[in-house]
């Protein structure tokens, strides 16, 4: 655990809007980091496996947790979702205090609130920052995938990280073996953005289910930010992240 951001004799208990998570609300926590989860699942599906991996690791890092459940009817209503849950953090808590994790399609929702400035920092793991050229999701459920999630090809260009502003730091996590979201994509991503940092590793879209040391390192960078942020440190930039 990084130091000015231990966790001793807090307790935990239910959120105070009941959207902490279900049992994830820090007791006392206004002062602390506050973290926004949002999982993944091609937009279409919850992963059951992503809060259990990254729970107490935001917590080991100092983060209180949020997870954010988005509706899974179309991709515009999930963006709207995650842009008024972190205006209703930001505005309880103030911007310097809100950060975002998420991955694959929670990856592509995290990266759009750090394009925008609605977090102060944030890491994305196997996002997928070009929806308009992502060819895996008609490949696995058919040509309708688009449509039934309310994208045609404009809409897909207007919500694409990679064709709009990136202005807070971001953390990209890409397995080089990721077979759903094409690595060449978020190396193109990242090369276009000076405040994109790419975190090439080993392994494929799953990745970090199978290192989750992983999620602990990228919990760690976020934290550093976030130590920076509120006046715990003075550091020009971002800290990088470990080689993995």
């Amino acid at each position: 655990m990084l130091p000015g951001l231990a966790l001793a004799d807090e307790s935990y208990g239910e959120g105070e809007t009941g959207n902490e998570g279900g049992g994830g609300g820090l007791v006392g926590s206004t002062g602390r980091p506050q973290l926004l989860l949002i999982h993944g699942g091609s937009f279409l599906y919850e992963d059951p496996y992503f809060e259990p991996l990254t729970r107490q690791r935001a917590i080991d890092a100092g983060f209180v947790p949020h997870y954010v459940s988005y509706p899974l009817s179309g991709i515009p209503a999930a963006v709207d979702r995650v842009r008024a849950e972190a205006a209703r953090l930001r505005a309880k808590f103030g911007l310097d205090r809100v950060y975002a994790y998420g991955s694959s399609a929670g990856g592509t929702l995290v990266a759009l609130l750090s394009g925008d400035g609605l977090v102060s920092a944030a890491v994305a793991k196997a996002p997928i920052t070009d929806l308009a050229t992502w060819g895996w999701p008609t490949e696995k459920y058919g040509p309708g995938y688009w449509e039934a999630l309310g994208l045609d090809l404009a809409g897909r260009e207007r919500l694409s990280p990679m064709l709009r502003p990136e202005r807070e730091p971001l953390l990209v996590i890409q397995g080089q073996s990721d077979g759903i979201v094409p690595p060449e994509m978020n190396e193109a991503f990242a090369a276009r953005f000076p405040r994109v940092t790419l975190w090439k590793v080993a392994g494929g879209h799953t990745t970090d289910r199978a290192r989750p040391f992983l999620v602990s390192r990228a919990m760690h960078w976020l934290a550093q930010i976030a130590k920076h942020n509120m006046g715990v440190t003075k550091r020009a930039t971002p800290p990088v992240p470990p080689t993995p």
